[in-house]
């Protein structure tokens, strides 16, 4: 065999090594590659691993927040069937104390009539203003619950066998308490939809239309609120007070003809107009018509021509949608704008420049909470009329009859908006309800979930 120039045999040799050096760089490049794929891949899978986790946390503890919400809403219908109970006994035993109080003998309460509407109460008692309805208090009255079941086992060394879920980052609000194997917070609160102005009652009859005017004409009078009427709103219109006013009339209305105000009939203060009622809402982006029906939620008033977000601001929580059309208003309000308002509604004269003076309001209103202070049989709406004329105020002479269908006034509720909140770990729940007296736990006429 012939051999290859000693030269040429170590070309040969370089030649070999320098292959195999080569191939060892590409397998290098290859573990590397491989190693950074998987590496991806399994760093991939731990985060989409925790948050699938925490989704499901997530899931799971806002499914806890709504049912506790829930049992705050059902809570305060429970509270609320005891109150219309109290309502039906203050309206047979007020006349009763009335008489004992004022050395008069004691008669039996008249025979209800069918049909009538249930007497009202005059004991004064607000249960849903004096009973908290939270789990704070739940559990007070309940018991603590079982806390054993959220602590985790731990070893000789006092230290936990399982890693605390109960250290991750929670919302502000109540103390959480237990319910069986977690912890959560629920609350709710109350309102009575009765003290606020019925905006149904633009479209109503009798003296209703004239009443809703007047109270919403005393809302919107007071000169700091120039800047909501003054300026263009989104739409790039500008409403004047009373043109907010006609906008809520028609936008309930049944007819397609603008409202005007006619000053001369103070028992039927609106009249049909020359104008379109759907004229301002063609220039909108985008286009539609006024409903011609009763609103179903505050927030559907937004819709209305003028009523902005700072409206809404302003006055959103002193309007109510839940009334009937015919449906009275409560003058036992905490709220003293309310109440300045309720004053102007009862005047004969709600132009009166007596009622301009601030001094004799600031009378009126302190004689008033006196009388709700120091009253065991609450204050009635004919107490509230008799504390006006005392201060030479002169009262709408359809108020003095307290049966009258055209009196307005009263001094129950009988509609009420239930705001609850529960809460689990990260998450809150919100819940509105509205409801209306009944046989049961109420009529529910709104449910929102937030």
């Amino acid at each position: 065999m012939e051999r290859l120039p000693l030269p040429e045999r170590r070309g040969a040799r370089r030649g070999r090594a320098a292959g195999i050096r080569s191939r060892r760089g590409v397998a290098l490049i290859l573990v590397l590659t491989t190693v950074a794929i998987l590496t991806s891949i399994a760093v991939e899978f731990g985060y989409q691993s925790r948050v699938n986790l925490r989704l499901a946390e997530n899931a799971r503890d806002e499914l806890r927040a709504y049912y506790l919400a829930r049992s705050a809403v059902n809570l305060s219908r429970l509270l609320l069937h005891f109150q219309k109970q109290i309502d039906q006994l203050g309206g047979q035993l007020g006349p009763l104390l009335t008489n004992l109080l004022s050395g008069q003998a004691p008669t039996a309460p008249a025979p209800q009539t069918p049909g009538a509407p249930a007497p009202t109460n005059n004991l004064g008692i607000r249960l849903w203003e004096i009973l908290p309805i939270d789990s704070n208090a739940m559990t007070g009255l309940l018991g603590g619950g079982d806390l054993s079941a959220l602590v985790p086992p731990s070893d000789a060394y006092g230290q936990s066998l399982q890693r605390d879920e109960t250290r991750r980052p929670q919302i502000q609000g109540p103390p959480l308490h237990s319910f069986g194997s977690f912890e959560g917070a629920f609350r709710a609160k109350i309102v009575d939809e009765n003290s606020r102005i019925n905006v149904r009652s633009l479209d109503g009859l009798g003296a209703g239309p004239m009443a809703a005017l007047t109270q919403l004409r005393a809302m919107m009078s007071d000169p700091k609120y120039d800047f909501i009427f003054d300026e263009e709103d989104a739409n790039h219109d500008r409403v004047r007070r009373e043109d907010v006013i006609l906008a809520m009339k028609d936008w309930i209305d049944l007819d397609e003809t603008g409202t005007a105000i006619d000053p001369t009939n103070p028992s039927n203060p609106f009249v049909n107009g020359f104008s379109d009622e759907n004229s301002a809402y063609d220039r909108y982006v985008p286009r539609y018509k006024a409903k011609n029906a009763p609103l179903d939620s505050l927030e559907e008033l937004c819709m209305v021509r003028g009523v902005s977000d700072r409206f809404m601001a302003a006055f959103g929580d002193r309007l109510t949608v839940w009334l009937p059309v015919d449906g009275k208003l409560n003058i036992n309000t905490n709220d003293p704008a309310q109440m300045l308002t309720n004053i102007l509604s009862a005047a004969a004269n709600p132009n009166d420049p007596k009622l301009r003076d601030p001094r004799l309001l600031a009378i009126v209103l302190q004689e008033i909470q006196m009388r709700k202070m120091f009253s065991f049989l609450g204050m009635s709406a004919q107490d509230f009329l008799a504390v006006l004329k005392a201060n030479g105020i002169q009262v709408n002479p359809l108020l003095d009859n307290p049966r009258s269908p055209s009196n307005f006034l009263a001094s129950t509720s009988d509609t009420f908006r239930i705001t609850a909140t529960g809460r689990a770990g990260r998450i809150e729940k919100t819940l509105t309800a509205v409801v209306r007296y009944d046989d049961l736990l109420g009529k529910l006429l709104y449910w929102k979930e937030d």
